[in-house]
């Protein structure tokens, strides 16, 4: 009998080995991913991801009554924001649920009045005094002629912010505060109608993003903030509107040079930022580099000089654009308008 016992004990001993090796081949056996495949990962995992067919708008535009989007589409939202912030080295921020219901508020002023404005009037369609806080304390942004899924709210306002098109937003301002390094939550907010009708286009949608009361994170973020990143990017988020951040600096003699390969793309400096204040996002220079295509994956050296009141006078870094499906986001499509303010 005790025989038996023993030799069962050694065939359990031997099984449990087997398997272990078996776990640890298995294991050695996943290969790890190269920074360029990590990329491509991320992109997939947390941009294409996020993109969605409804927010599941519970309110009313006629009865003023600004409702509510799903659980969902506003962890999309953060996720979304969050995929940007770690493309440019910056931690992770969390939703203020606390603010949803005054974003909510405040997309709603913008779209019962066809406009953006941080200062809504109290005479306004709509208005309510929670939405003037997050109107004047956020990222807004209205569309009008699209279909739900690519109307401008929630994750598609989240890269209209990121490429800040159009006049009045050459200082990247809504770009800045998505990447600002102590910004640590944000409220969101979305609206859309399907039944709504403006200057002979059907359909609207509105989002807020409320950064106010949320710079209070403890991160100092990486030296400077480039955007597109000093890293892999996807060819469809190289934006036409470069920028680079450092608190503290002054760009007002800066110059910028952007190169790929032999070829040296002019740049058009459109806005030198000087740093207001210590809660506000970083002074920075914005540039727009001209005849610039990508068709494969390419490297741009970038190199933004003669900077004064910094640790260097110079930075150079590289752009790693790999190629995928699509064009960069415009602010204005086949299918309608998009305004941000």
């Amino acid at each position: 009998m005790r025989k038996v016992l023993l030799f069962s004990l050694f065939i359990l001993l031997a099984g449990g080995m087997v398997l272990s090796s078996c776990k640890k081949d298995d294991e050695e056996d996943e290969p790890e991913l190269t920074g360029l495949e990590k990329a491509k990962k991320d992109y997939e995992d947390h941009y294409v991801g996020t993109k969605l067919n409804s927010i599941g708008w519970t309110g009313s535009e006629a009865a003023c009554n600004s409702g509510d989007i799903s659980s969902s589409t506003r962890g999309k939202v953060v996720e979304r924001v969050n995929y940007y912030r770690a493309l440019c080295g910056l931690p992770s921020l969390k939703l203020n649920s606390a603010q949803n219901a005054s974003c909510q508020d405040a997309a709603l002023i913008m779209m019962a009045n066809n406009t953006l404005t941080h200062t809504p009037s109290s005479g306004m369609k709509c208005w309510t005094q929670a939405g003037y806080d997050a109107a004047s304390t956020g990222n807004i942004a209205i569309g009008w002629g699209s279909d739900e899924p690519k109307a401008n709210h929630s994750i598609n306002a989240v890269s209209g912010y990121m490429e800040d098109p159009g006049a009045g937003n050459e200082v990247v301002g809504h770009r800045a505060w998505l990447l600002h390094p102590p910004l640590s939550a944000i409220g969101t907010g979305s609206v859309y109608d399907a039944n709504h009708s403006y200057q002979g286009m059907k359909k609207a949608a509105a989002n807020c993003i409320r950064w106010g009361d949320n710079v209070n994170g403890t991160s100092s973020g990486p030296e400077f903030i480039a955007y597109p990143p000093a890293d892999y990017v996807p060819s469809v988020l190289v934006f036409p509107r470069w920028s680079f951040a450092l608190a503290n600096a002054s760009f007002a003699s800066a110059k910028v040079t952007v190169k790929s390969g032999n070829k040296t793309y002019q740049c058009n400096i459109i806005a030198r930022v000087a740093q207001q204040g210590s809660v506000n996002p970083a002074a920075r220079l914005v540039w727009e580099p001209q005849g610039l295509s990508i068709n494969s994956d390419m490297d741009f050296k970038v190199t933004v000089s003669d900077i004064q009141g910094a640790s260097k006078t110079s930075y150079t870094y590289t752009v790693k654009a790999f190629k995928v499906s699509g064009v960069a986001r415009r602010s204005e499509s086949q299918e309608g308008k998009m305004l941000f303010l």
